[in-house]
């Protein structure tokens, strides 16, 4: 019951928010009026429960609405979240919340259908823009495993998800939360009220998310495959469950290549320059953190009593080049002897010339060599660049020449090679991932292809042959060919997308261009993808999906895009910043959802976002030190020729919306098998994505019924709702700030999906 005391503290309230009216007020401020309905308060606490569409500062004020009640409206397969919070005068220890029960007249939607999560603060103190400002903000949700402690004068969140099995009998479900300490007890009733249709299981809008399988090894402290098949399968859950779909459902069961006909491995057959014959091998090593080498893929048999040495013909680029050759040594059992392996560097110019490497004798127990090319100084950094050409690469044994090193004149026939693909570990992934979740869209990663953003790019190769030459044309169809014919023999065909540049600038379009041309010549049902800020028909008549940075979209030019049988996406990254629509923890709680909402408006196909759990940056982070994203919320620029050490901020949680449930990444080694802790910006996505549902099942209700007569008035006013009123958005940086609006028109939504669905039931 609510006590007079909570009468007396409401009249303060709108005493002092009378003053203050026609002021701006910032709505996480700790002085404007708080979100949500408060159910109960006492001399010792407050308590009231709100959307899950807000973020309530530790800071924030108890709202002035009331309720006694949790009210709620969800469809089938929906989740719908809330928020419960206890203010306490007072710490408390030993809080405990639980749900029972939801029971409807027509069945029960059971309480291990409710997640409990609590809401966690991260501490900015690098605002994201001017717009956001240094405080602690709410974004991590981990899950509440048993009591907590509430702190006095502060808000203790807690994140409740009511999920709604499809199938569900519509109606009124009712049943209670309890929220207990040792000293006292209170009853929130709680009521759900299930609509008559359920969302599908794979979502109507398209999506990609980045996830970097490396940084889960590494903030998991994962050391076995088989710990790392069971987290990653756990991380494709969480997807699933948040109706987003990732990169690459398939990083650990790619499609695996045997290449037959081919020798070596890494550098390009060069037909211009070259020794003797139709090709060289040209190294190039222009990456200066790696040493960049060519492979012999074969491993040659040796004699311990026997001598060995090397003869080939090299030039450079550059004078005064220094190369280096390596022979690894294996044992019987075919493992690397670590100290009996053979490397010396050498001189080279820029006119062709003879270089020799005395082998001499290997120890008793090495059974077999491989070789390795550097066109550099090898050291462990890599830093060393160059590029060189061999030719005429010959094993000598006791000074005779031998036939041991297949193809060392680099003399290959396109013909001769054969590409054979597996698809067996890709297939396991994709009938789990695709076909049982409802991923669908997937970004399909090609050998061969090349690759770049406006900052610089790389040729493509296939088999050690250039992009651009007919040897490559010829392997990249019959490689590509496979793949489409497979993908359509499964029914996937389409979910893929071939995303290999990024954001390309105008002097990029020759290259750009080249590369889809070989992609449609070769499987021209594949669908290629490109990131751009200016579409339009200098590239788009080989693109088959466009994806725009937010804050560059043009509607019109969108639509007439789509209109035309093309897709259309959108991307948040680093930009755009306030007052556009954005993904940065210290911005608004409305900007992922309303996302949504204004992609249906724009007739949009699909959303992106580079990563999801972007938690160290390599050049901001010593090397060696994992940034830990629950202490410092700042996402770090890397990449794009930034130097170690210099700290930029892209903007604070951008590529970020899993946590690692390590909290403490450098200490902590335990090792953890489980799946990630989404942030309170993800659960703001998802029931974007919802309601973008919603749109699309009333427009394909509209679709059925279009032209009946009886019905011109309900489809006249169900076509109005369609049009998303300005007062929700004007255009992507003019919007409502205000989530109750969206929960209104919702509602809308939800009472014409209703009455559409009983007229075809008739």
């Amino acid at each position: 019951m609510i006590q007079k005391y909570l009468l007396l503290q409401i009249l303060i309230l709108y005493i002092f928010t009378s003053a203050i009216k026609g002021q701006r007020v910032d709505p996480y401020h700790k002085d404007s009026e708080g979100f949500g309905y408060l159910v109960a308060a006492t001399s010792d606490y407050a308590i009231w429960w709100a959307e899950g569409a807000y973020k309530i500062m530790r800071d924030a004020p108890q709202p002035s609405s009331l309720s006694e009640k949790v009210s709620l409206w969800a469809a089938g397969n929906e989740y719908e979240p809330f928020q419960i919070v206890i203010n306490p005068v007072n710490r408390i220890e030993d809080v405990r919340i639980s749900t029972s029960d939801l029971t409807g007249e027509n069945g029960i939607i059971q309480a291990d259908n409710i997640t409990l999560r609590k809401v966690e603060y991260v501490n900015v103190t690098k605002p994201t823009d001017s717009y956001g400002y240094a405080a602690w903000w709410p974004d991590p949700l981990p899950p509440v495993d048993g009591p907590v402690t509430a702190y006095g004068e502060e808000n203790s969140v807690f994140w409740l998800t009511a999920y709604i099995p499809a199938g569900t009998y519509p109606g009124c479900y009712k049943g209670n939360i309890t929220i207990s300490t040792a000293g006292w007890n209170e009853t929130i009733p709680i009521e759900l009220n299930v609509w008559d249709f359920d969302l599908p299981v794979s979502p109507s809008i398209r999506s990609g998310f980045g996830l970097s399988v490396d940084k889960i090894i590494d903030y998991h402290n994962l050391s076995t495959k088989d710990q790392i098949l069971k987290t990653f399968d756990l991380y494709m859950q969480a997807f699933r469950d948040y109706k987003i779909s990732p990169y690459s459902f398939y990083a650990l069961h790619p499609i695996k290549e045997d290449i037959s006909g081919i020798c070596w491995d890494g550098g390009f057959y060069d037909s211009n320059i070259k020794f003797a014959g139709n090709y060289s091998l040209r190294i190039e090593d222009d990456d200066p953190v790696s040493a960049i080498h060519a492979n012999y893929l074969k491993k040659i048999e040796i004699s311990g009593d026997k001598s060995y040495s090397l003869k080939w013909n090299v030039r450079a680029k550059d004078i005064d080049q220094k190369y280096c050759i390596e022979a690894v040594s294996y044992n019987a059992e075919n493992e690397v002897i670590i100290f009996d392996n053979k490397l010396d560097d050498f001189t080279c110019d820029t006119v062709w010339e003879k270089g020799r490497f005395n082998l001499g004798k290997f120890g008793n127990d090495v059974m077999k060599i491989s070789l390795r090319l550097y066109p550099s100084f090898r050291t462990a950094t890599g830093e060393n660049t160059g590029t060189v050409w061999f030719d005429n690469l010959v094993l000598y044994e006791d000074g005779k020449v031998t036939d041991k090193i297949s193809q060392g004149n680099f003399e290959v026939s396109v013909d001769e090679i054969e590409i054979n693909l597996d698809f067996t570990d890709f297939d396991y992934a994709a009938s789990r991932y695709i076909d049982q979740f409802g991923f669908n869209a997937f970004r399909l990663d090609l050998k061969g292809m090349g690759g770049g953003t406006y900052y610089s790019r790389t040729e493509g190769r296939f088999a050690g042959f250039a992009q651009g030459g007919a040897e490559y044309d010829k392997l990249m169809s019959q490689y590509l060919s496979q793949i489409e014919n497979h993908l359509k023999e499964k029914n996937w065909l389409g979910k893929e997308y071939i995303y290999w540049f990024d954001e390309p600038g105008q002097s990029d379009y020759p290259f750009v261009r080249e590369g889809m041309e070989q992609i449609k010549r070769s499987a021209p049902q594949i669908t290629t993808f490109l990131t751009e800020n200016d579409p339009g028909p200098g590239i788009m008549d080989v693109t088959d999906i466009t994806c725009t940075i937010w804050h560059r979209i043009d509607p019109k030019k969108a639509a007439k895009i789509v209109e035309g049988g093309q897709e259309y996406w959108s991307y948040l990254c680093t930009a755009p910043k306030a007052p556009w629509v954005s993904e940065f923890i210290d911005h608004d709680a409305i900007n992922l959802r309303i996302w949504l909402w204004m992609s249906y408006a724009y007739r949009l196909n699909g959303i992106l976002i580079w990563s999801s759990n972007y938690w160290t940056s390599r050049a901001a982070s010593p090397p060696g030190y994992l940034q830990n994203p629950w202490d410092e919320p700042a996402s770090f620029v890397q990449g794009y020729g930034w130097p170690l050490g210099k700290q930029t901020v892209w903007g604070n949680g951008d590529g970020r919306f899993w946590y690692p449930p390590n909290r403490d990444p450098n200490t902590d080694k335990t090792t953890y098998i489980e799946g990630p802790v989404p942030s309170i910006r993800i659960e703001f996505l998802r029931q974007g994505i919802e309601d973008f549902e919603y749109f699309r099942i009333l427009e394909d209700l509209v679709t059925q019924i279009d032209g009946t007569k009886d019905h011109n008035k309900i489809l006249k006013q169900t076509r109005d709702l369609l049009e998303i009123p300005k007062d929700i958005f004007t255009d992507g940086k003019t919007y409502t700030k205000d989530p109750g609006r969206l929960y209104e028109y919702r509602r809308k939504l939800a009472k014409a999906i209703t009455e559409l669905n009983n007229i075809i039931k008739k």
